[in-house]
């Protein structure tokens, strides 16, 4: 697969440069298509934050000034799962 993802540099600082809690791609994962290492995942989720993959429409999210709201169910035993995400403006 090929698409773009956070290289582990960006990760890494937006650990230790801000309070970023979650990063969001509009692509199927955190890395790029063909990692085999998946290194952003390993910087980032270890840390207490979480990702957010296969976001829609995040051209109509202005830069700043939206909250976004994740919902959730709890998943047991489990890593990851569906979410409801919406922006607002």
């Amino acid at each position: 697969m090929h698409f773009p993802g956070f290289h582990v540099e960006a990760a890494k600082m937006l650990i230790e440069e801000t309070a970023a809690r979650s990063i969001g791609v509009d692509t199927l994962s955190l890395d790029f298509g063909q990692s085999t290492d998946f290194v952003t995942h390993y910087a980032w989720l270890p840390t207490g934050r979480f990702g957010i993959e296969c976001l829609a429409n995040l051209d109509k999210v202005p830069a700043s000034g939206a909250t976004i709201v994740v919902g959730a169910p709890k998943h047991r035993g489990g890593t990851g799962g569906p979410a409801r995400i919406f922006a607002m403006t």
